[in-house]
């Protein structure tokens, strides 16, 4: 493992954490990197802003590759569309699965007007005949009535919940903040180094006690994670877009995770992948489908998308490419940039400023 120091956005807090990183299978990854690839070892005191500019759009094609090189401009989310007839609650509330037009109204969770016990601490949940530990990050000044965005997020390999915690949730709070917004936040930790086939279940039922125990907008579920966090992310993006609006991999693999049986239905989707990363590389195995590249390309596909003959990619200043005439409500992107294997790039960061600009289009 290598020690890495960050340094947290908009509070300056220096956290200090071991840190081996990982795509290699869980039997083999005790005690080294398994991928040998760099991870991220820089030091970044980055700002809360918005990003460059882009356009999500409701609709149509999307611009084709966009590099962003500022911390300027807007985000602009898509206008939406019909409301559903449904009466809320649990679930989607009468949307058609998978068909949550940009910009709908909340769907409250089945928590919402009720006083809650949940408070910002560690929680021990019974999952799988086990007891599973997550945190969970409450809004200050939550409010019982306010549905808000809830954020699933899973940490890399070896490491915990206190690693996300530590990090502000991938550095996405600070973003929320800045733009005046608040979600609930939540971190499980693995049993053991990696995440396993049983870790879709302990997404099902935490967030089943999270629908009856808090507010939050039910058609605003979002999931991220880095690493091994990354892959179990994609993992769960290939059959729960039902329960999952929106998911960003930070430097994820489709390979040495367990896989359910892809459902192939859509789901808006972005990664992240720096093309020197040799630990969970833009392809691993171009005969065998292994690597980032065909993440992106396998959501593209469910999504509608048109293919293109080669994704555009970028080995210096980040680019993120914008696939053209997906599904309206699934905007499918993958931002490509020449470094390692790292959730920190640049000064400021530029992943959790375009991954916020990527949820809160929703």
């Amino acid at each position: 493992m290598q020690d890495q120091t960050f340094i947290r956005l908009a509070f300056c807090v220096t956290l200090a954490s071991s840190v081996a990183i990982s795509c290699a299978p869980a039997e083999s990854d005790s005690n080294n990197d398994g991928g040998g690839g760099a991870t991220a070892t820089s030091s970044v005191s980055s700002a809360s802003g918005s990003g460059g500019a882009t356009s999500s759009g409701s609709g149509g094609a999307t611009s084709s590759s966009t590099t962003v090189a500022g911390t300027g401009g807007d985000n602009s989310g898509g206008s939406g569309g019909a409301e559903p007839t449904g009466s809320g609650g649990a679930g989607t509330g009468g949307w058609p699965e998978g068909a949550i037009p940009m910009g709908n109204a909340p769907v409250p969770s089945a928590g919402c007007g009720k006083a809650t016990t949940l408070t910002t601490k560690e929680y021990t949940i019974s999952s799988s005949g086990q007891n599973r530990v997550y945190y969970v990050d409450m809004p200050s000044n939550y409010d019982m009535n306010k549905p808000y965005r809830l954020f699933y997020t899973s940490h890399w390999i070896g490491s915990r919940w206190q690693d996300v915690e530590g990090q502000d949730f991938y550095f996405l709070k600070p973003q929320l903040e800045a733009d005046g917004e608040q979600a609930i936040f939540v971190a499980p930790s693995s049993d053991g180094a990696t995440w396993q086939e049983k870790d879709h279940a302990l997404f099902d039922d935490i967030m089943a006690l999270m629908n009856e125990s808090v507010c939050y907008d039910t058609t605003r579920v979002f999931a991220t994670g880095f690493s091994f966090g990354g892959m179990i992310t994609y993992s769960l993006s290939t059959n729960h877009q039902a329960e999952i609006r929106a998911a960003v991999g930070i430097a994820p693999a489709n390979y040495n995770i367990w896989l359910p049986e892809k459902t192939h239905k859509p789901i808006a989707w972005m990664h992240t992948t720096g093309m020197n990363d040799t630990t969970c590389p833009w392809v691993s195995n171009e005969a065998q489908q292994r690597g980032a590249k065909f993440i992106a390309l396998e959501k593209a596909e469910d999504n509608g998308c048109t293919i293109p003959t080669n994704i555009p990619t970028s080995n210096g200043a980040y680019s993120c490419y914008d696939f053209q005439d997906c599904d309206p409500e699934h905007p499918t992107r993958v931002c490509t940039f020449g470094g390692g294997h790292t959730n920190i790039d640049g000064n400021p960061n530029w992943i959790p400023i375009e991954s916020w600009k990527f949820f809160k289009q929703f």
